[in-house]
Formats: C-alpha cells, structure tokens, sequence
C-alpha cells in the first residue's frame, strides 16, 4: 500500500485569490417573505401560529362628516362588525325601544328589492352579505345595543352603500324623541380579529326627530369606506323607508 508523505511547510499552494468572502456563522440568503394572499396564502389570523390577539382599542374617534378607508386602515379586511349602542333617559310612560336598521343601496340611492332592507323581522339579506344579530328591547347594559354584521366579499357589486340608522319604535304613540336619548354611538371592527377600527359618538344630534342615519359603509373603487352622518329626521322609520324605496306591504 502506498502511503504519500505528509505535506510540507511552504509546498502548498496559494489559494485562488478570486474566492468570494466567507460568509457569516450562522448566514444563509434569505428568500424574501411570502405576502398574504400570495400562492393563496390566506391572511393570518389572531391566535393562528402563535400570533397573539389585538388590544381591544376604541379605534379611530371620528366626528360628523368625517370619513375614513377602512381598506387602508385594514388591509386584510373581510368582514365587519358594526355595533350601535345608545343611553336613554328615564322617562315616566312607556319604556323605549329603538332598533337599528340597514339599508343596501344601488347606484341610484334606492334598495333594489324589499329584501335590502334589513331589520328584525329580516335578519339577513338574500346574498348573506348582512345579518342583523337581533332586537334588544330594552337598550340596557353597556357595549353594543345592537349588532350588524357584513361580510365585504359577499356584498353584490350594485351594492353601492350600506346605510345605518337607529329609529324609535312607535314614537309617536309613546311621545318619544331622540332629545330623550342624549348619546348614541356606532363603530366598526374586523369581525374575524375583533379589532375595532373607528367609532363615532353622537351627542344630541337626533334632536327632536324619530330616525336617525348614524354612519355608511360605502364602496369607492376597490376600497370600502365610512363616512359618519349623524342626520336625523321625523316621520321614524316610515320616512326612511320612502326616501329609501322600500315599498311598504
């Protein structure tokens, strides 16, 4: 067997002087990182791979006629939750009941069908884009009185806006008004991270009227929108009915 002598000092030689540098311990290259919705990647989810669960802020204080992209405040934005709340005065009589209704309207500022007008005794619309969670009877407690919500991908493409208002049930037999209840407040939120996004309390803005329009979601491009109202009327739900074209029975 052949067995070569080991090498000596100096025999070896140089090393190329074109080698590119040592790379670092511990370094490789690094493919840049996948984005959501890329190769159908879904976006994350709280909770999903350790990611922890938003802090429950009030979100974006907005005023009357201010409007906010919930699109670029949320990028990942699917579905909401807008939840109305509002406090009454006690009153001697009959006890209050408001109720928060939803109308989906076309280009033309009108409900294509009955069925876009959503409210307790039609929780969800034909497309199940909006669910309406309910009637609380008595607005006690406090949080949300009432809760819509909308899921933004299921929403037809004529739908143009949705518009949320509150209204007194039988106002005008009971003699009540929005003067009778001082404060109101709507806000939206990721539904599926319960991030709240923006809300927008109301003072005193229903006056001596019996439907209020509290805020829109609206659609501008790709992008969903709010813009909070705060308008009020008389003639109650009726009148937003009529201005609205929803044909009464």
């Amino acid at each position: 067997m052949y067995n070569p002598p080991p090498p000596q000092p100096g025999n070896l030689p140089p090393p190329p002087s074109n080698l590119p540098p040592p790379a670092n311990a511990g370094s490789y290259p690094s493919a840049p990182p996948p984005q959501a919705g890329q190769y159908g990647m879904p976006p994350p989810q709280a909770g999903q791979y350790g990611m922890p669960p938003p802090q429950a802020g009030p979100g974006i204080s907005l005023v009357k006629d201010q409007q906010i992209s919930l699109s670029k405040e949320d990028p990942y934005l699917r579905k909401i939750t807008v939840g109305l709340g509002w406090d009454v005065n006690q009153q001697p009589g009959a006890p209050f009941d408001l109720d928060a209704v939803v109308f989906m309207l076309g280009p033309n500022g009108m409900v294509r069908a009955p069925q876009d007008f959503i409210f307790y005794n039609n929780k969800t619309s034909r497309d199940g884009a909006v669910y309406h969670h309910g009637d609380n009877l008595t607005g006690a407690g406090d949080g949300d009185d009432e809760v819509v919500s909308v899921n933004l991908q299921q929403v037809p493409m004529d739908v143009t806006r949705l518009v949320f208002a509150v209204t007194i049930h039988q106002s005008e037999q009971r003699r009540q008004n929005f003067s009778m209840v001082p404060r109101a407040f709507i806000r939206v939120a990721n539904q599926e991270t319960s991030r709240n996004i923006c809300r927008y309390d109301l003072t005193n803005e229903g006056g001596m009227n019996t439907a209020l329009i509290v805020g829109e979601v609206y659609r501008e491009g790709p992008e969903w929108k709010f813009i909070a109202v705060g308008k009020s009327f008389s003639g109650g739900l009726g009148f937003l009915c009529q201005i609205f074209g929803v044909q009464s029975n």
